[in-house]
């Protein structure tokens, strides 16, 4: 078997590995749920909340492309007003989480599920005080 050959095929211990192979080149099905979560993985970058409510709603990342879903495994919230606040995950106005979070502060939410937002759904957030200092919220997940 050629070194090219030997690349599209990995042996489960057989006695002769010609006889008995198994396909890792791409079926259009991934087995390797590692591999998978790498290759669709997705963050928003840092967004900036400067202002409290509705007025400084910040959208983390680009809305969801046609044909795919994401789902924000974690969210990583980094408070420097001098009130506790509550940042809100949510599409339009419909609520999908709500984190406290108190002053001077960072936290970590995660969720192996996390929240899913389909196609044409735009995630933002929002923090219910920034009374003096800036939220600072990022997001990571996956998309497919």
């Amino acid at each position: 078997m050629s070194e090219s050959e030997q690349r599209k095929w990995v042996g489960v211990r057989p006695t002769n590995p010609a006889s008995n192979p198994i396909p890792v080149e791409d079926t259009g099905l991934n087995t390797n749920p590692e591999r998978w979560l790498h290759e669709n993985h997705w963050e928003s970058g840092e967004v900036t909340i400067a202002a409290a409510g509705a007025g400084g709603q910040q959208n983390l990342g680009a809305a969801v492309g046609a044909g795919v879903t994401r789902r924000i495994r974690e969210i990583t919230i980094r408070h420097a007003g001098s009130n506790n606040t509550v940042v809100t995950l949510l599409v339009g106005v419909a609520v999908r989480l709500s984190i406290d979070v108190p002053v001077q502060t960072t936290r970590v939410w995660s969720s192996q599920d996390g929240r899913e937002f389909a196609a044409g759904e735009q995630p933002a957030c929002q923090s219910s005080d920034v009374t003096g200092g800036s939220t600072f919220v990022s997001a990571a997940g996956v998309e497919a």
